[in-house]
């Protein structure tokens, strides 16, 4: 490194509050990494490394003394509470867990369940809460999937993720199941890992765009413009509704991920990358979840809210919750663990129905699945991992019972047709993405499908204050409300933005009319038709041996058609994911007549 380079890495060490903190986190084949990794870091660098090394703890005791022959930076292994300070390196003790606040670094004893499953990924958590965007995850040679699940919450954050290639790795899961989320920022040869961080560290703050878009050059405000008309040309989102800083922060961090000097620049990219089109869509969408996520909300719902919710139903009614914004499913599964406690096995119980949704297709497609890691599933007591998952190989799925109380499905909570005759609705960590406006009208979508009574969920940093006419609050600490009863609840009609107006083919021009005639209006019937179409939910009309008579516009969408002689079946064009539940829903004795519909 060059002493001009050197003294400009000095210069970002002394200004912020905060160092950059690196937290690396292997297992097997872990130390030659390690070594290989510190070989290529200067003495000044800006960053402070947390070593989170997952082997056996009579190992993982020599550890500090094998780095500190390999660097000149001062090694520590941590046995009490330590200032964190840049150009260091700190290494987790044997049984050991770290807990960062307050820029310092706690050692506590490793006496949970989840501490033992996944020391790195619970790292990584406490890493991302107290560090923000200066919080960087390093997964390097290891085995199992340690690292994924806690990687999510930096990136959730604000923070990047680097990742040694599974190629040169000695052991290739940790970084196979890392760079398997689709949320890692570059994958390297370990000893150029290095380098990339000290380039990231230092283009943050380098490309700026500002917030009003009459502070914003020309050039820039048309690249800009470019940007999102590829996200929506390329993944048919639309973020007009989204908080703008929240925007340009992720676009600002992507453009020094890949290491361009400015927007435009960036947009140029991105027009010749597709690739990166849906590297963005990911720092845009990310929505990250574990299994019962802040238990003490959990412990609310289990002990509080659900027993109110049950005690007037029977068998003949349901259950009804809607999970909005689930990602890969575990709030919903978590939720349908807790409903299955209190109501298998209950002679008299009602049904169970969880609606979860979200706009990302990939993650759906995780949920749908219900196999997960032992490290996703890290929240998850012993007792309850026995009784709902069962292991293949290496994972764990979640059970039959479980699994068929969620329904998947792909929608846009803010234009699409909210669920109706709800008991509870969860969204957490949504709502923060969106602007005020777009807020409040997903609050008022969620009264709508809210029955009087019933209870709405959100994040811990989110409130209904823009709304307090339709909710009261039940538990301000958990953020948890109650629907009120209010004189006329209007429904919330989706509107078509200046996005997809522009989005939609042109029309061809209306025919003249003959002088003294009034134009043909639209009968009734289309007029019906038109409405169903934009505001109802997606429908098919089958008969009884489920052949198909009509279908909606949106009804494609769940229809699959592949090769070989054309079928009109349902129940061969549903799409796969789609196909069991419909199945199990159209079981019914031979003298009797369908009974379902589509439920979006």
């Amino acid at each position: 490194m060059s002493k001009q380079s050197a003294t400009s890495l000095t210069a970002i060490a002394s200004t912020p509050t905060k160092p950059f903190v690196v937290g690396i986190g292997a297992s097997a084949g872990g130390v030659e990494a390690l070594m290989a990794f510190f070989e290529q870091v200067p003495a000044q660098s800006g960053m402070a490394f947390i070593v989170i090394l997952h082997l056996s703890p009579d190992f993982d005791s020599q550890l500090a003394q094998i780095l500190q022959n390999v660097t000149s930076l001062p090694v520590t292994q941590v046995r009490q509470t330590t200032k964190l300070l840049a150009d260091q390196v700190y290494v987790v003790p044997p049984n050991q867990h770290l807990q960062m606040q307050d820029g310092s670094l706690t050692v506590l004893p490793t006496l949970t369940q989840e501490e033992r499953r996944a020391p790195v990924d619970i790292f990584f958590r406490t890493l991302a809460e107290s560090h923000q965007s200066r919080a960087i995850g390093v997964v390097l040679s290891g085995t199992g999937a340690n690292g994924s699940m806690g990687l999510k919450r930096i990136k959730e954050r604000g923070g990047a993720v680097f990742v040694q290639s599974p190629q040169q790795a000695a052991f290739a899961e940790m970084p196979r199941q890392a760079i398997a989320t689709d949320l890692v920022d570059e994958v390297l040869a370990v000893a150029d890992i290095p380098a990339k961080l000290l380039t990231y560290c230092q283009g943050l703050g380098t490309v700026s765009i500002p917030l009003e878009a009459d502070e914003r050059p020309q050039q820039q405000q048309q690249a800009l413009r470019e940007v999102f008309a590829q996200l929506r040309l390329r993944t048919g989102h639309d973020f007009s509704n989204y908080k703008r800083p929240t925007l340009l922060r992720r676009i600002e961090r992507r453009i020094n991920v890949r290491g361009l000097p400015d927007l435009p620049a960036y947009s140029a990219y991105l027009q010749e990358n597709p690739q990166e089109t849906e590297a963005l869509l990911k720092d845009l969408l990310i929505s990250v979840t574990n299994f019962f996520r802040d238990p003490a909300v959990f412990t609310y719902l289990e002990t509080q809210v659900l027993p109110r919710l049950l005690e007037k139903k029977t068998a003949q009614d349901t259950l009804r919750i809607w999970v909005a914004g689930c990602a890969t499913g575990e709030e919903a599964y978590s939720l349908a663990m807790l409903c299955a406690e209190r109501t298998l096995g209950v002679v008299d119980a009602p049904k169970v129905q969880i609606f979860a949704t979200d706009l990302d297709e990939d993650a759906l497609t995780t949920a749908r699945e219900g196999l997960y890691t032992l490290n996703d599933a890290a929240d998850v007591s012993p007792q309850q991992l026995r009784r709902y998952f069962s292991p293949e190989g290496e994972q764990y799925r979640i059970s039959r019972e479980i699994r068929e109380m969620v329904l998947f499905a792909q929608h846009n909570v803010l234009k699409d047709p909210p669920f109706s005759r709800l008991d509870l609705v969860s969204c957490r960590n949504l709502l923060i993405y969106f602007n005020q406006t777009a807020q409040e009208r997903v609050l008022e979508t969620f009264h709508f499908a809210l029955h009087p009574g019933s209870y709405l969920l959100l994040g811990l940093s989110e409130t209904v204050d823009s709304t307090k006419d339709l909710y009261a609050p039940e538990s301000r600490e958990h953020h948890l409300y109650q629907s009120r009863l209010v004189p006329s609840r209007r429904y919330p009609v989706p509107e078509l933005g200046p996005s997809l107006l522009m989005e939609r083919k042109p029309t061809s021009p209306a025919p003249a009319t003959v002088e003294g005639q009034a134009p043909n209006r639209m009968n009734y019937g289309d007029l019906h038709q038109r409405l169903l179409e934009q505001y109802a939910p997606p429908s098919v009309v089958v008969n009884e041996e489920y052949d198909i008579l009509h279908f909606t516009d949106r009804a494609g969408r769940y229809l699959h058609f592949s090769g070989g002689e054309p079928s009109r079946n349902l129940l061969k064009l549903i799409r796969p994911e789609l196909r069991l539940e419909l199945r199990r829903r159209s079981t019914r004795p031979s003298n009797a007549r369908p009974r379902w519909r589509f439920v979006t």
